[in-house]
């Protein structure tokens, strides 16, 4: 039966019973009194029906509704019936969290789920295993009060979740740990950890592997160099059709001496192994005394300006900075063609200090700006080498400014031109 015909039936009932009681009360002369007895009577048998109600709901047991008359009737079948749906949703639910759980819990990353305040909510063998955690302690507790490692703390604080992490485990220092954030909802965090042990033990037979061939190479460059200044000074000895070959390899000498110095600066920042030795820096002096130098290397082919709106200091390693600045305006140098404009700046933004570097060049396209800080990574291979870069200084540059908690941001338009920028914290 449905629903109207419930309502139907009460309204039916309710009428006939109102008139029965009227009639009676024509005959008797009762006719309040009735009136008054068969609502009372009513609104009882409802108040009853209430109890029934509130009852099976909260005190009851059993599964299914008890026995009634009426509309009343049809509101226990419908709420016994939406009772049996959620208990369809909740199993229903239950086995997709369990089948969740199950096959996070078989993942070999660990995954850690973090609530508002950065709590643990729960986490998987993997995380138990990778970070020493248990089960019966650590759910509840920040993960900032376990794992202690400063660059993890920063990591979790600072919010910025774009790349990952890498410390090493809390409960073992040979084992190298890359923690990534992912937030989803309103306020939680989804951290997975992973062990990076064996990429980071070739990423490091790579570099001392670079850093050694690099290094014998400058005994051999040192002596054909010494031979090819000979030939060079004794040219007017030798034949012409010498004199070329001679300045070639001078030049190619002079690149090679150029890449290994830059492979050895490169390997020594990847390492990580010598600490940043800060005393305070002031970049606009850096920079004009850089500047100077582009307009020596530019032989007039360009306009530099340099705009000083700032002269706050930073903490840093002077040495560093000056090879990242002069590897940007440098490279703006070589690459923005003759009569372009080249401006150089320091100044005072909201997000801190900032140094950039804009010019008026080809430009770059979008496709290849995420690349270009890799090593011997070229936009265009023919027109690179004619210019004579090693294709390591954007990498070298990436490599100071994270040793100094910035790094590099690259805005560029085919056709327009480019603009390298880099911010840092000022001196309090």
């Amino acid at each position: 039966m449905s629903s109207f015909r419930y309502w139907g039936v009460e309204i039916w009932f309710v009428s006939v019973v109102t008139a029965i009681g009227l009639l009676i009360g024509l005959f008797t002369g009762y006719t309040g009194e009735i009136l008054f007895c068969i609502v009372t009577a009513y609104l009882a048998w409802h108040i009853r029906q209430i109890y029934r109600l509130k009852y099976w709901l909260t005190e009851s047991r059993d599964l299914y509704p008890p026995e009634s008359e009426g509309i009343w009737s049809d509101i226990f079948h419908s709420i016994y019936l939406l009772q049996r749906r959620n208990r369809k949703s909740k199993k229903r639910l239950a086995k997709i969290l369990n089948e969740f759980r199950a096959s996070t819990a078989a993942l070999p990353d660990g995954a850690i789920v973090l609530g508002e305040m950065g709590e643990i909510n729960w986490f998987n063998r993997s995380a138990e295993a990778l970070l020493g955690l248990n089960s019966k302690k650590d759910v509840g507790q920040r993960i900032i009060n376990l794992i202690r490692n400063p660059k993890f703390v920063h990591y979790v604080e600072q919010g910025n979740y774009q790349l990952p992490v890498e410390i090493p485990s809390p409960i073992d220092d040979d084992i190298k740990l890359a923690f990534r954030i992912t937030a989803y909802n309103k306020n939680q965090r989804l951290l997975i950890v992973r062990n990076v042990t064996r990429l980071y033990q070739l990423e490091k037979i790579r570099q001392d592997f670079v850093a050694n061939v690099s290094h014998e190479l400058r005994t051999p460059l040192t002596v054909v160099n010494g031979y090819v200044e000979i030939l060079a000074d004794s040219k007017e000895q030798l034949p012409d059709f010498f004199h070329r070959p001679v300045d070639q390899m001078g030049q190619q000498i002079l690149r090679m001496r150029s890449l290994v110095d830059d492979l050895l600066t490169l390997s020594k920042l990847e390492s990580g192994d010598e600490p940043v030795r800060e005393v305070n820096v002031k970049p606009h002096i850096l920079l004009k005394r850089i500047v100077e130098e582009a307009k020596v290397l530019s032989e007039g082919r360009h306009t530099i300006i340099f705009n000083e709106d700032s002269t706050e200091s930073i903490r840093g390693n002077e040495k560093e900075l000056h090879s990242a600045f002069s590897n940007l305006v440098f490279n703006a140098v070589r690459y923005t063609p003759s009569k372009g404009t080249i401006k150089v700046g320091w100044e005072q933004t909201a997000k801190g200090m900032k140094m950039y570097v804009e010019d008026n060049g080809h430009g770059i396209e979008q496709m290849h700006i995420p690349r270009l800080t890799e090593r011997f990574y070229r936009v265009d291979d023919g027109r690179d080498r004619a210019i004579g870069g090693t294709g390591l200084g954007l990498a070298i540059v990436k490599h100071i400014l994270e040793r100094h908690g910035s790094q590099l941001e690259i805005d560029s338009e085919v056709g327009k031109g480019s603009t390298f920028y880099c911010y840092f914290s000022s001196v309090k």
